[in-house]
This record gives structure tokens, C-alpha cells and sequence, in this order.
């Protein structure tokens, strides 16, 4: 079976941004599978928080049981508000399984009513703090230091003698 949560209960429709919890539990995946997420016209996805890597459909490979994954979605121009479907889909060689979850795209002024659902904050936070952060110089195997080349300055003859600056 697949779960589904949003970390929000409502979203903006203009320049609106949520998060997508999909969790596999492991009888479903005794095999290499697929991840579709359907979203609605005008919601997008990133790709997953959890770096698992995503074929040229989209979809996302799993290959472990009990995986689970973190989808950023959002709104970049102005839909329509109402309530919207994200269909999540677990697609193995052998059957899909389907799961839905509605959520409400509304304008910014009532998102002060939203719930949040804190089981999903705290996910996307645990996997803010694993993820390796480029600011530190703890890992330096990445970097590469070339030495710049310091060129002679060479003036010509003419140049010695016709140059208004020349204080060498």
C-alpha cells in the first residue's frame, strides 16, 4: 500500500508551495519499481528531496522496501482556486496501485487556516539535516584550485617610449 500526506492542507494558488510525503510499505515492493505523481494544470513538481533518481517520464525508481520520499509541489502563476487531486501511482511489473489526495488551492488571504501536518515537517526537516550542504569545506574531493599564472609585463621599445604613464 502506498501513503500519501501533504504538509499543508490548503495552498496557495499563486506562487504556492507544499510538500508531498509518498511512503511505500514493504510488502508492496519485492521488486524494482516506479513512482508517477499526477498533478493537477498548474501545480509542478521538483524532483524528489531524497535524490533517488527519476527515469525520463519522471517517474521516480524505487528498488528498496519501505522507502519513502519527499516531492516539493508548487504553483508559479495564478490557477484557479478549489479543490484539486494529486493521483500517486506505484507501478510494478506485475500490478498499479493508485492513491489520491485531495488539496485545497486558495487564495493567499486564508492560508491562515491551513493545517499542518507536522509528521511531514518534521520528514522534510530530518532529511534537510542529512543532506550534504556545499557550504562547508569539510569534503574538498569536489573542488579543484588551479593556480592562476602570473604573466610578465613585457613593453616594447616604442611602447617605452611613446607611453604617457610610464613609471617602471
Amino acid at each position: 500500500m502506498v501513503d500519501i500526506q501533504l504538509a499543508k492542507s490548503k495552498m496557495e494558488n499563486e506562487e504556492g508551495m507544499n510538500h508531498l510525503w509518498i511512503q511505500l510499505h514493504p510488502e508492496d515492493l519485492l521488486q524494482i519499481s516506479e513512482i508517477k505523481i499526477q498533478l493537477p494544470k498548474g501545480i509542478y513538481r521538483s524532483k524528489n528531496l531524497n535524490g533517488l533518481i527519476e527515469n525520463e517520464q519522471g517517474h521516480i525508481i524505487t528498488v528498496a522496501s519501505g522507502q519513502d520520499m519527499i516531492i516539493e509541489i508548487f504553483t508559479q502563476d495564478a490557477i484557479p482556486c478549489g479543490e484539486m487531486t494529486i493521483v500517486v501511482s506505484l507501478l510494478t511489473s506485475e500490478a498499479a496501485v493508485h492513491q489520491d489526495i485531495s488539496i485545497q488551492v486558495v487564495p493567499e488571504e486564508e492560508m491562515d487556516t491551513a493545517e499542518i501536518n507536522q509528521h511531514v515537517v518534521e520528514r522534510v526537516k530530518a532529511l534537510s539535516n542529512t543532506s550534504p550542504t556545499h557550504d562547508d569545506d569539510e569534503d574538498d574531493s569536489n573542488i579543484v584550485y588551479i593556480q592562476p599564472k602570473i604573466l610578465e609585463q613585457r613593453i616594447s621599445r616604442l611602447e617605452k617610449n611613446y607611453r604617457i604613464d610610464y613609471g617602471y
